[in-house]
């Protein structure tokens, strides 16, 4: 009897990560967005609230594959009768790699390509110029997941876009703090 006991604890504690292992999930973070902007000899860095729409797959407990959309939201600076606004969002898809750490705790990282879309405005008086740029980056991503059950996990990740925009010595990088929640089917 004492050998049934602890082999139904041993599988009720292995269940979430074998959960965790396989199959699809979808999800969606908010956080901190940063761009950071160089142009000559000026550069700002601005930071504001964003989000982002996730979409994968884990072919095993360490190897999956993810899709995302990335809403970087606008930023802008203001100084001596100019306006500079910049709003970017960004499509990616990543190979991950996952560590468990027990049962419940695991750590992440991802590396893909994201497809960078780049609206510009600017306004000096009354003279205003805007442009689009769409630019493919490298994606990297490390992060901590926690499972809360056998569908829902919570995550915290760090993701960098990599130069969202360029133009000869000019450009934008952007990068993402984010917190989420992820279900897995």
């Amino acid at each position: 009897m004492k050998q049934i006991t602890i082999f139904a604890m041993i599988a009720a504690l292995a269940a979430p990560l074998a959960v965790q292992a396989e199959g699809y999930y979808v999800g969606g973070n908010i956080g901190r967005a940063e761009q950071k902007a160089d142009v000559g000899s000026a550069s700002f860095k601005e930071s504001t609230t964003a989000y982002k729409l996730v979409g994968g797959y884990n072919y095993n407990k360490n190897v999956g594959a993810e899709i995302g959309y990335a809403d970087l939201r606008e930023v802008s600076v203001s100084g001596n009768g100019a306006k500079v606004s910049s709003k970017p969002s960004a499509f990616y898809v990543a190979a991950t790699g996952t560590l468990p750490l027990n049962e419940q705790f695991s750590v992440f990282g991802k590396l893909g390509v994201a497809r960078a879309h780049e609206k510009l405005s600017a306004t000096y008086t009354k003279v205003s110029e805007s442009a689009t740029e769409n630019r493919t980056t490298p994606y990297i991503s490390v992060g901590a997941a926690f499972l809360l059950n056998q569908q829902v996990s919570f995550v915290a990740e760090y993701e960098n876009f990599g130069k969202i925009a360029k133009d000869g010595s000019a450009n934008i990088k952007a990068d993402m703090f984010s917190v989420g929640v992820r279900y897995s089917f």
